[in-house]
């Protein structure tokens, strides 16, 4: 039995004698005598065929060619099961061609690769076979950079998933903390470099009527608890600004699939408490934020998605969350802290609201610092007139600026953000966004949250009161003294 080294130089030196195109030449020379046995059967020092040793030696465009050419020719001779048999043969270590396809794409990824890669999915060949070493060829395409070519090729062909995804990269990282940071930096580069392809089509498998519920649990895994080892923001973050009403819709329907499922698996005693349990359970994914402080209503706002916005603050509850307890042989209400941090630990859907960036702004600061009078809008509505009152009155930032103030004392406002500025407690660039925002304020903002404060005031006076009543949460102090 000849070796592959014997192939090798024969090829090799019998296209040196006479040149031409490698594909015209070596369809003759599988034409030849038993070449096209000797091709099958030879074997070099690490049992890799032919093929497998031309990829090797990274000679992709020669590779493609043998790859076409025995394909079709032993397709001609019906040998199909040849075919098969020599693109499933593995080497010693158990790898197979896709291993040594993979290892040339961080060097050759084209069309060459992308042909051969085509043809082996149409035959349902592997790709995801791990080698003896536990590697599979999916880990290489994978990282350390993704070659998004290739998989674009397997997100077309229908075969990969978010299951193939997370076993590839668990070869390289076993630690939760690892796996989910490589998981983020994938899907990251995915939005960013990939138009989110991935992203589209493991959301598409998920929400699919034969998807079952360990698909959903991963494919929500994905989108919102791997989270980027820089910025502390996971992959929905990122999908908001990409992501039409379709696709996010089917990542929220998708997210309160999978919250009932986990739910339902509790075995929560009462009705009361699974709702409690389901609104906890939202809004540990919900209220995430990232490095600057900013969570999702931040995000929406930067990428003018109003619908987003609107649809997020419908899956939190407006109301102190508790959960029914036996004490001393009697059922008691017991409070359930949502997020420790807010002013309103309790509730899910204000603890969202209150949320505040590094500078304490909140995103009604940034709503008012953009003239984004729809968003206003969107934000306010629904909440309780003592609550909407405070929000404009006096919640603060990290210097003590309030909506009102913006409103209605721009000079206040530049004098305490540049004062923070200056002191270094706000970044420089930050505070001038505030200050600029403020000066070319529209008048319907202002027009609209005075008026929300006067109707506020007299609705308090029709019933005696002298004021409005206290907000349901805590007004937080100021975290800097300010001038």
């Amino acid at each position: 039995m000849k070796s592959v080294a014997d192939i090798h130089a024969d090829i090799l030196a019998r296209h040196a004698k006479a040149p031409s195109k490698f594909s015209y030449f070596f369809l003759q020379w599988i034409k030849f005598a038993n070449n096209s046995d000797d091709l099958f059967t030879a074997r070099g020092a690490s049992n890799e065929n032919y093929l497998q040793f031309r990829l090797s030696q990274q000679h992709v465009d020669s590779a493609a060619v043998i790859f076409d050419t025995i394909v079709s020719y032993w397709r001609e001779k019906e040998q199909e099961s040849r075919i098969f048999s020599y693109l499933t043969q593995e080497d010693k270590d158990g790898n197979g061609i896709w291993h040594y396809l993979a290892g040339t794409l961080h060097n050759h990824e084209g069309l060459a690769t992308l042909r051969m890669a085509r043809t082996l999915l149409s035959m349902d060949i592997d790709f995801s076979r791990r080698n003896k070493f536990g590697q599979s060829p999916l880990s290489k395409m994978l990282l350390p950079t993704p070659r998004w070519k290739s998989l674009n090729a397997l997100i077309q062909a229908r075969h990969l998933s978010i299951e193939n995804v997370e076993n590839a990269i668990s070869e390289q990282a076993k630690e939760d903390t690892a796996r989910n940071q490589l998981m983020s930096f994938l899907f990251s580069s995915d939005i960013s470099v990939n138009q989110g392809l991935l992203s589209q089509h493991v959301l598409h498998q998920a929400v699919q009527p034969q998807a079952d519920m360990t698909l959903r649990a991963a494919t929500c895994r994905l989108f919102f608890d791997y989270v980027d080892a820089e910025d502390h923001s996971p992959a929905f973050f990122k999908l908001l600004g990409i992501a039409n009403h379709a696709m996010f819709d089917d990542i929220i329907r998708l997210l309160v699939q999978n919250t009932a499922e986990t739910i339902s698996q509790m075995g929560a005693p009462d009705v009361a408490t699974r709702k409690a349990y389901a609104q906890l359970y939202l809004a540990k994914r919900l209220l995430r934020r990232d490095k600057s402080g900013e969570g999702l209503l931040f995000k929406s706002l930067a990428a003018g998605k109003y619908n987003h916005m609107a649809k997020i603050t419908s899956l939190l509850r407006n109301d102190d969350l508790t959960i029914n307890t036996m004490v001393r042989g009697e059922t008691v209400r017991k409070p359930v802290t949502v997020d420790k941090t807010s002013p309103a630990p309790t509730n899910p859907l204000l603890s969202l609201l209150l949320q505040q960036d590094q500078d304490g702004n909140t995103v009604f600061h940034h709503a008012v610092a953009a003239s984004d009078l729809q968003a206003l809008r969107r934000l306010l509505s629904g909440l309780a007139p003592s609550d909407l009152y405070a929000i404009i009155q006096s919640v603060p930032n990290k210097v003590g600026v309030t909506l009102m103030q913006m409103i209605s004392d721009p000079e206040l406002v530049k004098r305490r953000m540049f004062k923070a500025a200056v002191d270094k407690i706000i970044a420089p660039a930050r505070a001038k966004k505030i200050v600029d925002g403020v000066a070319a304020l529209d008048g319907d903002v202002r027009d609209f949250l005075i008026a929300r404060v006067k109707e506020i005031e007299e609705l308090a006076k029709s019933v005696g009161r002298k004021g409005p009543l206290p907000p349901s949460f805590h007004i937080p102090a100021p975290a800097h003294r300010h001038a």
